[in-house]
């Protein structure tokens, strides 16, 4: 009987030590001497539940475990912590992780959904109208709505709503002058099947607006017709292209600056300001260094003239031979001019 207690001892102890290798506490018992049932409550206190039942798994620290290296102590971050990336399905709130850009009900982040912004250009067409072009335009504007929400990441995305929408727009400009050269830009939008809106900007008239819409018989061949009254027009901007710049060198051997202005009679009575600067683009590097410098050149001036046909602006009182680069910043100053400033850059030579 003795000798079949220890072969039953012995059956569970190796079982013990097959089932649990990793135990860090060490069973004490006297197999000849021992009672099974103190063996059998030993074990029970020592024991370990199995994986899926609470043992920890890596990443996961229990009190009392040692953690394995890379897997921080409690608070364990690398697991839906701030700073650490998270993985599919980590994304709960509190916890940083990658942004969702394609969930628009997820918990924690939820969507902030809302219509075209009505500055958006989306739905924009742009027409041009000049002296030569006539003041009576006609075509069918399409567009169409989006509905955007808020990522994670803090941008947004967007999506159409609908299907596009499409209207026949009319513009008619009333009696203006404008000049030659000038062209005012008008912004056409349809944001939404019935709302088209005009954007005025880029007009160089004041524009009382008014607007007739027609629906059409379900909402076929739908159309809106724009009356604009021209008021007061617009102080101008100035156009690089209403100075043209030369040089040449004088009889006292100074090189002056020659500036054509080709809008002169539209803007007599005014004053105009101008700057230029400007440098020596070749200079020769294989020279002692004193000689370099003496080769090198740049030069600033200003001036303020009555508007006339031409403005010239000394650069240098002698002539340096080789290739030059200048800027002309110019602006007027009238009724007619709004101050903004214009520039215009040129090369030219000095043999």
């Amino acid at each position: 009987m003795k000798d079949l207690l220890t072969i039953v001892v012995l059956a569970v102890m190796a079982l013990a030590c097959y089932c649990r290798p990793a135990l860090s506490q060490t069973v004490a018992f006297d197999a000849l001497g021992g009672d099974i049932r103190t063996l059998v409550n030993d074990l029970k206190d020592t024991e370990r539940p199995v994986h899926g039942q609470g043992i920890p798994r890596p990443g996961h620290p229990q009190p009392g475990f040692p953690q394995q290296p890379g897997h921080p102590q409690p608070g364990n971050p690398g697991h839906n912590q701030p700073g650490f990336p998270q993985g599919p399905g980590h994304n709960q709130p509190g916890h940083s992780g990658y942004p969702q850009t394609g969930n628009p009900g997820h918990p924690g982040h939820p969507p902030i959904y809302y219509p075209s912004t009505p500055d958006a250009d989306d739905n924009c067409v742009t027409w041009k109208f000049t002296a030569q072009t006539p003041d009576t335009r006609t075509e069918k504007v399409t567009g169409s709505r989006k509905d955007c929400y808020l990522g994670a990441d803090l941008q947004y995305y967007c999506s159409d709503s609908s299907a596009p929408f499409s209207r026949k727009i009319t513009v008619n400009i009333g009696e203006r002058k404008l000049e030659a050269w000038e062209e005012e830009s008008l912004k056409v939008c349809l944001d939404s099947p019935s709302s088209p809106t005009l954007r005025l900007g880029g007009m160089l008239y004041e524009y009382a607006v008014a607007s007739r819409n027609s629906n059409g018989f379900l909402g076929a061949n739908a159309a809106t017709t724009f009356t604009l009254t021209p008021g007061a027009k617009k102080p101008s901007a100035p156009d690089s292209r209403e100075i043209s710049v030369g040089f040449v060198v004088a009889a006292d051997g100074g090189v002056y600056l020659t500036l054509n202005d080709a809008r002169a009679d539209h803007f007599k009575g005014e004053k105009i300001s101008i700057k230029a600067e400007g440098m020596k683009l070749d200079i020769d590097h294989t020279l002692p260094v004193d000689q370099m410098i003496n080769s090198f050149v740049n030069f600033k001036v200003s001036g303020s003239f009555e508007v006339g046909s031409s403005y010239i602006l000394k650069l240098m009182d002698t002539p340096k031979p080789g290739k030059y680069v200048v800027t002309v910043t110019f602006s007027r100053n009238g009724p007619l001019s709004n101050g903004a400033s214009a520039e215009v850059m040129e090369t030219f030579d000095l043999k």
